[in-house]
């Protein structure tokens, strides 16, 4: 760079502030002032964006006035309010209460005025002057409808609708649009089908814009905004293609210097203008932005485990910005293309100026800032140059919109390194001129040397590349698939053209040799009935082998360690067959990639986080042993045929346990598929069998058999049931399925919870133990008309179909409508009524669309029945209260949500719902590994309460023994009063172990995995209640070390027992210190769990009936794997950022 070019850049600059700091208008210092106040205390932004955020969302003006009352309370009364505001705030706060009706509107009404510089009215009476005033000023307005992305083809539609009275009226020249708010069905992986839609309406739109400048004889100019890093390659492809057909209309578009790779969208784009002007169109426009998005991207990336795709320096963005600057300036090329210099930064735009003055460039460029920021500023702008404002517009009753809006705005002019963080105070010389002043002499000097490869560099086309070592010391969650990325899109039409044309195979059980079968499954394809494979079931004898093969099997010899590697080379394998399994469990169960792709990388998830769990178990606990049980039994679900099964396999496998896997008959050939990874990686055939059979045969032939010490089930509660009745004594740990309800609240912000909804209840054709089947939804939103048709409009145009029609949001059901889904479908309440009617596409009962009955009652059919199909019940409630109890009333207890941003609601809805895993603002579905470990409760789960996914669900799976006390010990006054009774050291020991691990692990709520913008927090509930059958050969140690777990737990327990020995006597003697109670004859029914040490098969029978599987093993000496009988766990996943906004964490976040 040219030295005079920097130092009359410098001079200009300092032209500007002067003239800027001269020349401002008492309303603008005032301005000034009120944002200098708001950025000396971060709290002040936080508390600000809480009140935009909270202010508008419920038309009870008594919930609005709390909820703002709360941000009063908990931030105070900001600096930053003029005496006038703070007059009228205090009166707000004190006796706006008493007349909410009157005080919120006014509020309100006095934040719009706040805020109508930056966000115009755009009823046309006060819009329409104000744009002749800017035009008389030499300033164009560049409108921008505000809004965020739509959900529906029909809210698509009435966006467009805008658009064109836009381009219609005679007072609006240039307009600014995006892609995501035309078309609301944009599905990456099928970018050519998403870019036709947006070309499609794109055209129509320019082709309006011509007619209406030739009516009008004024220019309709469109410029095509750019949203976050996900949009740039589509939104870029789409303009050119739509814009190619009319040579003759100029329209812009515009790249973000944040992100590296506009630097290469920008020499593709000056290509594609030059060509269109040398064949005699007339150029396009680029308008040059650093970029608002930052806080999206950053969670988008944490969240994802994605690299973030903008630079990481702030610096970086401005070399770059200036970088695409040079090179349309070098060799004329500005001849060919216009520039939009948008930017506030009086460095920024001084340089700019002194560039394109010496270039005599002028004319093909514009300089274009916010309306409502630095309005000074841009009055010394504009007369040197014609000048563009960016001016969003929003009406009164759409507000709501203008939200997300102002908390970029926010955002991006309060970032630490932001020109405009700055500029409220800034003077020429003084010390922060000088550090604006050395920033952008340094993003000068960072040019040449600036690296604009592209930060997300994921491509699943390339090999895998094996990892040396072991991977189990760290452990670090799978990242999904980017399918934004162009390879990995080939990735899947690679897989697309290989598995549609795939020829039928013939499977058979298998083990290490094949299994006797006695009859042929046809598996065959849900949309054209294409045979897919034909699998030999396993018979009665095929079982028998299958377990004489187990039996013999030396797997169980093998030591951690080499397991460990074992599966680590499997977790490999899975990576490398990624596609693979996309392609096969998209053909046999009708799932689409976006649903099947998050699976797979679970499944490596848990490939490595079991083995690592069990490593960090034994170095925690040096004095305990952990064996494997045995021979267990897999029982897999077919609606998440990769996740479940690999997880419900490598768990048991991990612990050394042999693994007789019996797969869903719907989801065999995956199943088989999964096997041969494993095998390959060295899990020997004996070890892990593949035995596809009836499940009444796996009942009566397998799990009679002693040989099977556990048996691991995700199915419904009847297999579970039924499993018990054929082996009461068997130790079963299942998830058997949910009837999950979404609670939207009058606080929610609705269009975000619709969002959250609508990927709850139908992703995977709603076909989720975790889905949301019905909807709960407080008075204000059942009776709001617009959050239905919302609802309505989204759910209607989600495609459905062939999951290798990759533009199908939604795929085929995995077996036709049960019985059950008939009744569901046909019957109709008189209160009931169908917002969106049942619909089979082609009249094939595999292909359901979406449907949402309205009206159902608490009780009824819908209400109280799983379905997994795409059905959602929508109820009312009349406040959160009666919302849960509509929610907890099912019997199930899987996993359920909570659409509000009041943090009061949000601690009432946690303390009382029965579930386990929580969701607030959140789908209830997608569960991470580690970040939301999974499983539920009441008819949720049989077992022990041990969630898939964390560190305890191994311990199920082990045979856990001390010959020595735990080294983690801590006295209390229960262990004090307890050495005063004389019992034997290891019991007092084992007391202390129970204490200490009740404070460090059973008391505490922990997060084992931080990301951004979400609290993921685990956490121990106690079960409500224990009866403990004491058995003849329980020893008085047995007996005491039961009592005290349950005493330090909290737990309530009652003792049973057949004869009065001395150990009873001497518990009764002191049964106050323990708090318990003796029963005769206890009623299973009324303890949540039972512990019995015997072998007594009435008692298992018993228990067994009302699916109790009974704590049988002696008491251990260590607490931490003790206390795990004498609680629950629970799971709750919160999301707080708002638009990115990490609101008040931000305060404090790591």
């Amino acid at each position: 760079m040219k030295q005079d070019v920097v130092l009359n850049s410098l001079k200009l600059a300092e032209e500007l502030q002067n003239k800027v700091n001269s020349s401002i208008s008492q309303k603008e210092k005032s301005f000034h002032e009120k944002m200098k106040k708001l950025l000396v205390n971060p709290k002040n932004k936080v508390m600000l964006i809480e009140l935009l955020d909270r202010s508008f969302r419920s038309k009870d003006s008594s919930k609005c006035f709390d909820l703002i009352k709360k941000t009063f309370d908990k931030y105070g009364v900001a600096d930053f309010f003029s005496p006038y505001e703070k007059f009228l705030l205090f009166a707000f706060l004190n006796f706006g209460k008493l007349v909410p009706s009157i005080s919120v509107p006014f509020f309100i009404d006095h934040i719009r005025q706040d805020t109508k510089d930056m966000v115009l009215d755009a009823n046309s009476s006060v819009l329409k002057p104000h744009i002749e005033n800017r035009r008389r000023e030499n300033i164009t307005l560049n409108v921008n409808l505000i809004g965020e992305e739509v959900l529906g083809e029909g809210e698509a539609a009435f966006r467009i609708k805008k658009y064109e009275e836009a381009i219609k009226s005679d007072f609006i020249s240039y307009i600014s649009i995006k892609i995501t708010t035309i078309f609301s069905q944009i599905n990456i992986i099928d970018f050519d089908y998403s870019k036709k839609e947006i070309v499609k309406r794109l055209s129509h739109l320019y082709e309006l814009a011509i007619s209406e400048q030739k009516r009008q004889n004024m220019s309709k100019f469109i410029n095509l905004d750019m949203e976050e890093y996900r949009d740039l390659e589509l939104t870029s492809e789409a303009f050119k293609e739509a814009i190619s057909k009319y040579p003759d209309y100029q329209a812009g578009i515009v790249l973000q210097a944040y992100i590296p790779d506009s630097f290469k969208y920008l020499q593709d784009l000056f290509e594609f203008s030059k060509q269109r002007v040398e064949n005699g169109g007339k150029p396009i426009k680029i308008r040059f932005v650093k970029g608002a998005n930052m806080e999206a991207e950053e969670t988008v990336a944490s969240q994802k485990g994605w690299a973030l795709p903008t630079f990481d320096k702030k610096v970086d963005t401005d070399s770059n910005y200036k970088k695409m600057l040079y090179f349309i300036l070098e060799n004329e090329r500005y001849k060919y293309i216009n520039i939009g210099i948008a930017s506030h930064n009086i460095f920024e735009i001084a340089h700019a100026y002194t560039l394109i003055s010496q270039s005599n460039a002028l004319d093909s460029f514009t300089f274009e800032m916010l309306e409502g920021m630095s309005l000074q500023t841009s009055f010394e702008l504009s007369k040197l140059h014609e000048l563009i404002l960016y001016a969003p517009i929003c009406d009164k009753e759409h507000f709501n919109n203008a939200i997300a809006y102002l908390v970029r705005r926010l955002d991006e002019n309060t970032a630490k390194d932001n020109f405009m963080r700055y500029f409220f105070d800034l003077k020429v010389g003084d010390e922060n001129w000088e550090i604006q002043k050395e920033i952008f002499l340094n993003s000068l000097k960072g040019i040449e040397a600036l690296d604009n490869t592209p930060r997300r560099k994921q491509n699943r086309l390339e090999p895998v590349i094996k990892s040396e070592i072991s991977k189990t010391d760290i452990f670090v969650n799978e990242s999904d698939t980017d399918f934004v990325l162009q390879n990995n899109r080939k990735l899947a039409n690679l897989i697309k053209e290989k598995y549609t044309n795939l020829d039928a195979v013939e499977i058979s059980a298998m083990g290490n040799k094949a299994l006797h079968s006695d009859e042929i499954l046809e598996v065959r394809n849900k949309i054209n009935d294409k045979l897919i494979a034909k699998i030999g079931l396993a018979s009665k004898q095929g079982i028998s082998e299958a377990l004489d093969m187990a039996k013999n099997s030396k797997y169980s010899e093998l030591s951690f360690e080499e397991i460990y590697q074992i599966l680590s080379k499997a977790a490999e394998i899975f990576r490398a067959k990624r596609g693979e399994l996309l392609g096969i469990a998209a053909l046999e169960v009708g799932k689409t990639f976006g649903e099947i792709d998050p699976e797979i990388s679970e499944a490596i998830d848990f490939i490595e986080f079991y083995p690592h769990s069990l490593r960090v178990l034994q170095k925690q606990n040096p004095k305990t042993k952990f064996k494997p049980k045995g021979i267990s039994v897999t029982i897999s679900p077919w609606n998440f045929p990769i996740g479940i099964p690999v997880g419900t396999i490598v768990g048991p496998l991990a612990a050394g346990n042999r693994v007789i896997f019996k797969p869903s008959s719907l989801s065999s050939v995956t199943g088989y598929e999964i096997c041969k990874m494993f095998w390959e990686a060295g899990i020997p055939k004996d070890a892990l069998i593949y035995l596809p059979t009836k499940g009444k045969m796996v009942s009566e032939c397998l799990l009679k058999d002693d040989l099977v010490k556990f048996c691991v089930l995700t199915g419904g509660e009847d297999t579970a049931y039924n499993i018990l009745k054929e082996n009461p004594k068997i130790v079963l740990s299942a998830e058997t399925g949910g009837k999950n309800a979404t609670i939207v609240t009058k606080a929610a912000d609705r269009d975000s919870a619709i969002k959250n909804i609508i990927h709850s209840a139908f992703s995977n054709s709603g076909q989720k133990c975790s889905a949301t089947s019905f909807l709960i939804l407080e008075d204000e939103v059942y009776d709001d008309e617009n959050f239905k048709n919302t609802l309505v409009d989204a759910a209607s145009s989600m495609a459905t179909g062939d999951p290798f029609e990759f533009k199908n949001k939604i795929g085929t059901l995995a077996d036709k409508p049960s019985d059950k889904v008939k009744k569901a479908l046909s019957e109709l309440k008189d209160y009931e009524s169908w917002a969106l009617k049942p619909e089979f596409i082609n009249n094939n009962e595999f292909i359901m669309k979406p449907c949402i009955k309205y009206g159902t009652k608490k009780g009824d059919f819908t209400h109280m029945s799983e379905l997994f199909t795409p059905v959602l019940t929508v109820m009312r409630a009349n406040d959160l209260k009666d919302a849960i109890d509509i929610a907890n009333s099912t019997g199930y207890g899987l996993t359920g949500a909570l659409e509000s941003l009041d943090e009061k609601e949000w601690e009432y809805y946690k303390e009382n719902i029965e579930v386990g895993n929580i969701y607030i603002n959140k789908p209830t579905t997608g569960a991470i590994v580690l970040r939301q470990p999974f499983g539920g409760v009441k008819k949720s789960a049989v077992g022990y309460g041990r969630k898939v996914g964390i560190y305890n669900y191994i311990t199920q799976f082990l045979d856990i023994s001390q010959d020595e006390v735990d080294v983690n010990l801590k006295e209390n006054e229960f262990t004090t009063a307890l050495a005063s009774l004389n019992i034997d050291k290891d019991t007092l020991n084992a007391a202390k172990s129970y204490v200490y691990h009740y404070e460090n692990e059973f008391s505490k709520e922990k997060e084992y995995i931080s990301v951004r913008g979400e609290d993921n927090l685990f956490a121990y509930k106690k079960i409500k209640s224990l009866l403990y059958i004491v058995d003849e050969k329980d020893s008085l140690k047995d007996i005491l070390l039961v009592l005290i777990a349950a005493k330090v737990s909290g737990v309530k327990t009652a003792i049973s027992y057949k004869d009065e020995n001395e150990d009873i006597k001497f518990i009764k003697q002191y049964k106050d210190i323990f708090g318990i109670e003796f029963v005769k004859e206890a009623d299973f029914k009324d303890y949540e769990r039972i512990r019995y040490h015997g072998d007594c098969n009435e008692i298992y029978k018993k228990a067994s009936a009302l699916a109790k599987i009974i704590i049988r093993n002696k008491p251990l000496l260590n607490g931490r794997f003790e206390l795990l009988y004498y609680y629950n766990e629970k799971s709750t996943s919160v999301s707080f950022h708002r638009y990115g906004n990490l609101g008040a964490r931000a305060l404090d976040f790591k």
